[in-house]
C-alpha cells in the first residue's frame, strides 16, 4: 500500500485500490504528508457535489447536505475525537484522569454540546458565504485542518506513556513529510486564494500553536483525539476567518 493510499484510507470512508504491501509504522507517518492532499480531494468532491444538487435545494439545505455528506466521507471520526476531548477537559481535574476520561468510548454532556456547536458553526460560516466563494473556502478549510494535524503531530510530545492510536503517527513521522505537508497546504491555499489564502495558512498555523501549547499544559502533549479536535476547529475556524475577511471588504 503506498503512503497516499494509507492516508486516503484513514481519512476518509472511500475505497481506494488494494495493495499487498505491508503497513508499517514508517508508513503511517510518511502517509502524513499526504494529509493536505486528501482535504484538497474531499473538498472538490464537496464542491462539486454542492454545484449539482444546488439548483434542487435551498442554499440553506444544500448547505446542510454538504456539512452532513462531509461527515458521512470520513467517517465522524475526528468528532470523534473532538467529542472526547471535550469530555476529557470538562470532566477531568489532573492529565491523569482527563486522559482517562478521554478513553472512555461514552459520550458525555460536555462532548454532546461541543458536536452540536461545531457542525453549527460550520453550517452557518459555510452558509454565510456567497456562491463564488463557498465552495473554495470548503477546500481550503478542509486542507489546512488536515496540515494542523500533521504540525501538531510533528510539534508536539504524545501525551499517553503506555500509546495510542496517535504514537505510532508521532513516531514516525519525519521532517521532510513535515516540510511536505506544510508546502503544500500553503500552494493549495494561495491557488485558490492568493495572498487571503496565504493568511488563512498563517492563521490556521498560528492557532495550531497555541491548540498545542493549551493542550500542553492540560494534558502534556498531544493525543489521537485531540488531533482529531484539532482538525475540527482548524476547519471552522478556516471558514469563520474566510467569513470575516469578506464581511470588513476584503476580496477574494
Amino acid at each position: 500500500m503506498s503512503s497516499f493510499a494509507l492516508a486516503w484510507q484513514f481519512l476518509t470512508i472511500l475505497p481506494w485500490w488494494k495493495s499487498d504491501r505491508e503497513v508499517t509504522p514508517r508508513l503511517l507517518g510518511q502517509s502524513m504528508a499526504f494529509y493536505p492532499a486528501i482535504g484538497l480531494l474531499l473538498g472538490l468532491i464537496l464542491w462539486v457535489t454542492h454545484r449539482v444538487i444546488s439548483p434542487a435545494f435551498p442554499r440553506a439545505l444544500g448547505d446542510g447536505l454538504i456539512v452532513t455528506l462531509l461527515v458521512i466521507l470520513t467517517g465522524a471520526l475526528h468528532l470523534d475525537g473532538l467529542a472526547d476531548t471535550l469530555d476529557g477537559l470538562a470532566a477531568g481535574k489532573a492529565p491523569e484522569e482527563r486522559l482517562r476520561i478521554m478513553r472512555d468510548h461514552r459520550v458525555g454532556t460536555f462532548g454532546v454540546v461541543g458536536l452540536i456547536l461545531i457542525l453549527g458553526l460550520k453550517f452557518l460560516a459555510l452558509n454565510s458565504l456567497p456562491n463564488d466563494v463557498s465552495g473554495r473556502a470548503l477546500v481550503v478549510a478542509l486542507i489546512l485542518s488536515r496540515w494542523s494535524m500533521v504540525q501538531l503531530t510533528y510539534c508536539a510530545p504524545y501525551a499517553r506513556q503506555e500509546g495510542g492510536l496517535g504514537l505510532p503517527f508521532k513516531e514516525n513521522l519525519r521532517k521532510r513529510e513535515m516540510v511536505i505537508a506544510t508546502i503544500t497546504s500553503l500552494a493549495f491555499s494561495f491557488f485558490f486564494f492568493r495572498f487571503w489564502g496565504a493568511m488563512l495558512w498563517l492563521g490556521v498555523g498560528i492557532f495550531t500553536l497555541l491548540f498545542q501549547a493549551f493542550f500542553g499544559k492540560k494534558i502534556g502533549g498531544i493525543t489521537g483525539d485531540i488531533l482529531g479536535a484539532a482538525n475540527e476547529t482548524s476547519e471552522v475556524l478556516a471558514l469563520i476567518l474566510t467569513s470575516g475577511m469578506l464581511r470588513v471588504g476584503w476580496a477574494f
